[in-house]
């Protein structure tokens, strides 16, 4: 069940960062989840969050999913372009 948080588009509920989205890139434990941007944070700088602060939108497209797991450059720009889509939406 855990490994579906991985893909997701999520919005963070508390913090400094409420209101802003990522992406789940992997999962740290029961609790906390590792998330990307594609701005601040990419594949060398991850934010950690509780899965209870987040709130989950939508699943990635397949495409972003297979470029999170391949750890691809190029997909910065699709996340990106993806969360500022969901941004506009919400």
């Amino acid at each position: 069940m855990d490994k579906d948080w991985i893909g997701q588009i999520v919005v963070s509920k508390k913090g400094r960062d409420k209101g802003k989205f990522y992406v789940v890139v992997s999962i740290l434990d029961r609790f906390h989840v590792l998330l990307m941007d594609g701005k601040k944070f990419d594949y060398k700088r991850q934010k950690r969050k509780n899965k209870k602060h987040l709130c989950i939108i939508t699943k990635a497209e397949d495409e972003i999913l297979q470029g999170i797991l391949r750890q691809d450059e190029a997909c910065l720009q699709n996340i990106i372009r993806r969360l500022a889509l969901e941004a506009k939406e919400v």
